[in-house]
């Protein structure tokens, strides 16, 4: 007799992952695709709808192909937030995708900073609206492509997508749906914000939210899962966050990728200021999470490292990364002084700032490019802890991190010792998919939610107080450089 498999479905920026995983978290067969995404013109990202749709196909076919679609008792969905992805009234999508990482909204969002429409939006949502998420982008395609907008009959998102695809149900979870539309306090769309964004009341074309763990329905035979329950799925991050085990108020996670995220959940709370980044709507939970996405986390890293390959030495980016990584171990807390600041394509957390630009500081005559090395790794780490102390969050004890800086020793410990807390670093790679076939098994009535830790390796970097006391202090002077730096980009902005 087959063993029950659970299926978990990941959609991302760049990839599509697809794995089968046991009750107890063991993945027994994955498969990915890749995606091409579009850059009509600088700073525009796009995603024909369709083709996210094939890739997934794909990646479920070789999965099943290698695993038996009998063996398959649920399918859970996570993917990549914000961004806008529309239908029109027969379904089709009204053009390609703009995702999360677009930028065309940027002179918008820049105005609603100076004018009071970011706090306005913030009172329901409590997230600082950004570039990329889905009342931007339809503010810049009501000015810009009218069209599009009069042919929008459904909002939704990528998971939502996939989803409808599978089981002709279109609707959203909370996790989904929170940003910038939701009110937190009452969990219904608010109108306010739609006419704050200079925009008419679309609530009409948003799927009302539900629960992740609630069932959407049921695949069909064309993907060769016909009858198999699908959940509705959540957020990417939510995702992850259930795959790690993370249920309580307080608990935290770090998530060092090509950008980097703090997330933490909090229990749901008045409204007391503008908020500094995002806040999302447990997937399936009556908690809140905090998100604080800063642009910059290993991106940085591989900014540096491509910029002069050969001077590193070593034949393949791995390579390349262990011999920096070996130099900039030689360099003491501090990095001689070099400070970098991470805002390669600008910030959003624990600020909004789209015109916010990377730089070194501190370089004299006798800087190397280890101390250079150090203070990359060093600025990324800065600007976690810049988003912890601008909201005034406690740092844990201990706090999880993932990604792929968490394969990288040296990092973890530059910033364990920067948080000053115990970094527990998890290198597998799969906890959104683990997290999104847990969900789908759930909403399935065969798991339960109680079950998503798993054996896993983790390695432990306790903060090194001497090293934490040097940091404490170089911190400071980020801090101060950051807001020196802003009349600087506000300048350079303005000029060709």
């Amino acid at each position: 007799m087959s063993q029950d498999l659970y299926l978990g479905v990941d959609v991302g920026t760049t990839a599509i992952k697809v794995a089968a995983y046991t009750a107890a978290g063991v993945q027994r067969a994955a498969a990915r695709e890749t995606v091409t995404l579009l850059r009509p013109q600088a700073g525009f990202c796009e995603l024909p709808m369709e083709l996210l749709w094939q890739a997934v196909r794909r990646a479920m076919t070789r999965v099943l192909d290698e695993v038996g679609p009998g063996a398959v008792r649920s399918v859970g969905v996570c993917g990549q937030g914000d961004g806008l992805w529309m239908l029109d009234c027969d379904m089709q999508p009204v053009r390609n995708a703009i995702l999360w990482n677009d930028a065309r909204a940027s002179d918008f969002v820049l105005a609603w900073g100076e004018n009071g429409v970011s706090d306005a939006v913030s009172r329901h949502s409590r997230t600082a609206i950004w570039p990329g998420t889905a009342g931007a982008i339809l503010r810049w395609i009501a000015r810009h492509e009218p069209d599009s907008l009069a042919a929008c009959a459904h909002i939704l998102f990528a998971k939502d997508w996939i989803v409808w695809k599978l089981t002709g149900d279109l609707g959203t979870d909370f996790s989904d749906a929170t940003i910038p539309f939701l009110d937190l306090e009452t969990r219904r769309y608010a109108p306010e914000v739609f006419a704050a964004l200079g925009l008419p009341d679309l609530t009409g074309k948003l799927p009302q939210p539900g629960r992740a763990t609630a069932q959407a329905g049921f695949a069909g035979a064309d993907v060769g899962l016909d009858g198999v329950p699908v959940a509705r799925g959540a957020l990417d991050l939510a995702a992850m966050m259930t795959g790690l085990g993370l249920r309580q108020t307080g608990d935290m996670c770090l998530i060092l990728g090509t950008t980097a995220v703090v997330s933490y959940f909090m229990a749901p709370q008045p409204f007391d200021r503008p908020p500094l980044a995002a806040t999302v709507h447990h997937p399936f939970d009556d908690l809140w999470i905090r998100v604080l996405a800063p642009q910059s986390g290993a991106s940085a890293f591989d900014w540096f490292a491509a910029l002069h390959p050969n001077s590193f030495g070593g034949l393949d980016a791995g390579e390349i990364a262990a011999r920096i990584n070996e130099l900039a171990r030689a360099v003491p807390p501090g990095a001689n002084g070099v400070m970098f600041l991470p805002f390669l394509t600008g910030e959003r957390a624990p600020f909004v700032a789209p015109e916010a630009s990377a730089s070194f500081i501190g370089m004299r005559a006798h800087t190397t490019k280890a101390d250079m090395a150090r203070a990359v790794m060093e600025g990324a780490a800065y600007s976690l802890r810049h988003c912890l102390h601008a909201e005034g969050a406690p740092t844990p004890d201990r706090v999880m991190l993932t990604g792929g800086g968490a394969r990288n020793g040296l990092w973890c410990q530059i910033v364990a010792d920067v948080l000053g807390t115990t970094i527990l670093a998890n290198t597998a790679e799969d906890h959104g998919l683990w997290g999104a076939a847990l969900i789908g098994g759930v909403a399935a009535g065969q798991l339960r939610l109680e079950d998503a830790r798993r054996e896993e390796d983790l390695c432990v970097f306790p903060a090194d107080p001497e090293a934490s006391a040097v940091y404490a202090e170089r911190f400071e002077i980020y801090v101060q450089a950051v807001e020196a730096s802003r009349a600087i980009w506000a300048a350079m902005r303005t000029k060709p």
